[in-house]
This record gives structure tokens, C-alpha cells and sequence, in this order.
């Protein structure tokens, strides 16, 4: 694929946060797909860990990412960042603090990443720049919205069927403890309703 798809992949995802009325703001959202840089990722590799010190918007162009939280020596499932969504510590991006989460690759992926210095450069001289940090403050909430819907199921099998419907390739991606501890559920608990989804 290339570079300049990719960055139409970018300016799409953009558009997708910042309603653009005319020609100056698609150029400006234009300008600011270009300056995202585009490498691969590695399964396991991690787009952010507890000691990142400066922060990055990413837009995933393929594969998937999964975020977690340490609670002690243990790592719960928070979210998971498909393709053509973004993905960010709120911790870096938002609050300008240390992280207290980490976002590990599910399956070999290709992100476009901008530095938040060069974002929050955009942010405070570019028109559309308020627009863009509402915007990634209500895909936050939007995304625990959706994951405070799944846990509010009253039933296993309905937990991962709301689930399957946020993140289609979930079974295919995380280990089975993970979900199941993602879902709130124990594991025999999960295969009981996987094997209920599979009947039908």
C-alpha cells in the first residue's frame, strides 16, 4: 500500500472526529495527516508502557492492539483498538502524567503516529485544533461507555456477544483467561456461552 493511501486512510479516520465545513479546514486536515509517521508493529510490541515519557495519537491502518491496566503484579483488559480507530494514553495526551496503563500489539499492525508536541502545536495554532481535543475527549468516553455497557450485561453469554459486537475478532485474538477476566466472568463461565453462541 502506499505512503499517500495510507495518509488518505489518516485524513478519513480524522474526518471521521473533526467536521471540516470548507476547503481551508480539509487542507489543514490534510496538512495534519502528513505529519504522521507510518512504521509496523510487531505482535507483543507496545504502542506505550508504564515508562513512556512523551506521549503519541496513533491511527491503526491494520492489525489490532489490546490496552491493559497493572493492578499490582497483574494485568487486566481494559479496551481493544481495532483497525481505522484511534488509540492514545489518556494518561500522556491528556493529563500530561505518567502512564498507568499499556497498549501491546494483538497482531502484526501498521499505526500512523503523530508526537503530542506536535500535536498539541496543532492543537493551540491550527482552527481546528479544540475541535480535535473534544473530539478525542468524547472517543474516551464513548469507548468506556461502550465497555461499561458490555460489563451492565446480565449474563455471560450476553457479555460476549456485546462484546463480539464492539470487537468482532476478539476470540481469534485474546487468550481466554484475559477475556474472561475482561467480561467479569470465570472461565468455565465463558465457554459455557461461547459453546451457546456456537449452537446457535
Amino acid at each position: 500500500m502506499s505512503k499517500d493511501k495510507d495518509y488518505e486512510f489518516i485524513q478519513e479516520g480524522l474526518s471521521l472526529h473533526i467536521h471540516v465545513g470548507n476547503s481551508d479546514e480539509q487542507d489543514a486536515l490534510r496538512q495534519l495527516s502528513r505529519r504522521f509517521t507510518i512504521r509496523t508493529y510487531k505482535e507483543e510490541e507496545e504502542l506505550w508502557n508504564l515508562t513512556t515519557s512523551s506521549g503519541q495519537l496513533h491511527f491503526i491502518l491494520s492489525g489490532a492492539f489490546a490496552e491493559y491496566l497493572i493492578d499490582g503484579r497483574i494485568a487486566h483488559l481494559l479496551r481493544f483498538y481495532p483497525k481505522n480507530r484511534f488509540a492514545y494514553s489518556e494518561d500522556l495526551i491528556l493529563y500530561s502524567s505518567k502512564p498507568k496503563t499499556y497498549s501491546k500489539c494483538l497482531v502484526e499492525a501498521r499505526v500512523a503516529s503523530i508526537p503530542a508536541g506536535t500535536l498539541a502545536e496543532y492543537l493551540m495554532n491550527e482552527q481546528l485544533g479544540s475541535r480535535l481535543l473534544t473530539s478525542l475527549i468524547e472517543l474516551s468516553m464513548t469507548e468506556y461507555r461502550n465497555t461499561t455497557y458490555e460489563m451492565l450485561q446480565t449474563s455471560g453469554i450476553h457479555r460476549i456477544s456485546a462484546a463480539l459486537e464492539q470487537f468482532p475478532d476478539v476470540l481469534d485474538l485474546i487468550p481466554r483467561k484475559e477475556l474472561a477476566d475482561y467480561l467479569g466472568i470465570s472461565r468455565a463461565s465463558l465457554f459455557r456461552s461461547l459453546k451457546q453462541i456456537d449452537n446457535g
